[in-house]
């Protein structure tokens, strides 16, 4: 079953340790995640009986099918190729969740939703997962953690109906999840000429007035509980704001949640704020 929902940012910046550092690479508009994931994992995660982190990760791009991560352990050292500076030689430890993701690719499949458990040797893990799970899931882990792609050529609804399928999955297996939809809101980021002295985490340094009313709008109905007026509405927030992920991690979120029918209020910890141009924000959507 689905015990707890969680959006997450998984931003780059998260693992700039140091405050010295931080405060020279944001400014004065140093980021509150620092202080509220470790508050989200206390105050929702720490006393919550689960298995398996689920993170549906929108720094991990499919185009035919949603990939599952199905290795036993996922362990290594990691280096962004993106932003090497930020997160390098980072070493991770997890123990996998290869019969969830076995069951949730068939229960995928049986809803027409194209889905491939895989546990070939090389299969990366991205920061997507590595970052959340840092906060959330710190060493020696203690939970299970099963990574999953988003599939950049799903609509709406095959994303919704993926999420029914982790639901029935973790049912059908005994499995009690924190199903994680890691990524932001609004993603344009500004242009290299201005984007480092942009690079602070006040919302007025999102690229776009309109993106952050967007996502100020979401954020409301997420606090209402209103996920039918954000599942209706993700099609115009696609087209318009260029969502990470095209909304893929929220959209499958809902779906596990019973999607329009979801009504749960979402629990904000940490501000809205700015990352070099984009969105970011944290929900916890308590569960069964």
């Amino acid at each position: 079953m689905i015990v707890g929902g969680l959006f997450s940012t998984h931003v780059p910046r998260l693992m700039i340790l140091e405050p010295a550092a931080r405060q020279a690479y944001m400014g004065e508009s140093v980021s509150t995640f620092y202080d509220a994931l470790p508050q989200l994992k206390r105050e929702r995660l720490d006393a919550l009986d689960f298995d398996t982190f689920v993170v549906i990760d929108t720094h991990w791009h499919s185009t035919l099918e949603f990939i599952l991560n199905a290795h036993d352990r996922h362990e290594g050292l990691y280096t962004s190729d993106e932003i090497p500076w930020m997160i390098h030689e980072y070493a991770y430890d997890h123990p996998g969740d290869p019969e969830l993701a076995a069951l949730i690719a068939e229960e995928a499949r049986a809803r027409g939703v194209p889905a491939e458990a895989s546990a070939h040797r090389g299969l990366p893990v991205h920061y997507g997962t590595l970052n959340p799970m840092h906060y959330y899931n710190p060493g020696p882990a203690r939970k299970r953690v099963l990574p999953i792609s988003v599939l950049d050529t799903a609509e709406v609804e095959p994303n919704l109906r993926f999420g029914e399928a982790i639901a029935a999955a973790a049912a059908r297996g005994g499995r009690r999840v924190v199903l994680v939809a890691s990524g932001g809101m609004s993603h344009r980021f500004w242009p290299l000429a201005v984007i480092r002295e942009r690079a602070s985490a006040d919302p007025g340094d999102v690229s776009d007035p309109a993106l952050r009313a967007f996502d100020e709008r979401i954020m409301d109905w997420w606090r209402a509980g209103d996920h039918a007026a954000a599942i209706d509405h993700a099609d115009e927030f696609r087209r318009r704001c260029s969502p990470e992920g095209r909304f893929a991690h929220y959209l499958v979120l809902a779906g596990a949640h019973g999607a329009r029918a979801w009504t749960t209020p979402g629990i904000q910890y940490g501000r809205y704020e700015a990352a070099i141009g984009t969105g970011q924000a944290n929900f916890w959507f308590p569960g069964a």
